[in-house]
């Protein structure tokens, strides 16, 4: 019998171990004043006066094609309800679910993606969170999310963060309840009950100096199907401003 006891606990200890929180980040919102890392990289080289360059795009896939399996949820949200137009903020989390290690982009620093060892090779990873509503007619609206990236590189130490199975890192990020894609309009925004759910966008990166400009490729992890996500959801309600619902709510 203590030989059992001693087995469980032996077993209950080490699925604790694997399940736990690794990292906690917070995306900072973008500063449109200041020129981005990219922006600065692509300034064109003394006696240039046109840019050039070509751009590639692909996809990344799992290895022996085995996705990736990540949960993705919103849990906390810092106000209730959300009117349309303003911000909010959200502490969400991303867990490796699944049965392989993964490595995603972990710094907020944009310089990561200059620090290599050939300036006229670049190579990074780089990922976005972002939240969509979902409204009671079953539509989808992605909103206005800190348009921040996560960045990593090989040569940055640091700046990448593996997931074991079990694992998850936390991160609080802002957003604000508008459509993305300016599809649809303040006036037009659904109200009522509505749920939001996470989605992670990760893509490899790869800058080549050409003369006067860069060619560059962007391989996409979602065309690759290199993660399956599962999206659990939150309620919420979404009101107009100055609504009654909403005052007697604050």
């Amino acid at each position: 019998m203590k030989l059992m006891i001693g087995a469980v606990f032996g077993l209950l200890s080490a699925a604790f171990a694997l399940s736990q929180q690794i990292g906690v980040v917070h995306i900072p919102l973008l500063e449109s004043t200041q020129p981005t890392a990219e922006q600065k990289a692509a300034q064109l080289p003394p006696g240039c006066t046109q840019q050039t360059g070509n751009f590639a795009d692909g996809a990344v896939f799992p290895p022996h094609h085995q996705k990736r399996i990540i949960s993705l949820e919103i849990v906390k949200l810092t106000n209730q309800p959300l009117e349309v137009g303003s911000e909010g903020r959200a502490e969400v989390r991303l867990k490796n679910i699944g049965d392989h290690t993964i490595s995603i982009p972990w710094s907020t620093d944009a310089n990561v993606i200059q620090k290599a060892p050939n300036p006229d090779l670049l190579r990074w990873e780089q990922a976005t969170l972002g939240i969509v509503l979902l409204d009671n007619k079953n539509r989808t609206i992605a909103l206005k999310t800190a348009d921040w990236p996560l960045f990593g590189s090989k040569f940055v130490r640091g700046s990448q963060l593996t997931l074991k199975p079990g694992e998850w890192i936390t991160a609080f990020l802002h957003f604000r309840v508008e459509d993305l894609y300016h599809i649809v309009t303040a006036p037009e925004f659904p109200l009522g009950k509505a749920r939001l759910f996470l989605e992670w966008h990760q893509a490899s990166r790869t800058w080549r100096r050409e003369k006067c400009g860069w060619n560059r490729v962007w391989l996409d992890y979602g065309r690759g199907g290199y993660y399956r996500q599962e999206h659990p959801t939150i309620s919420v309600l979404i009101k107009r401003s100055g609504s009654s619902e909403a005052k007697s709510a604050k």
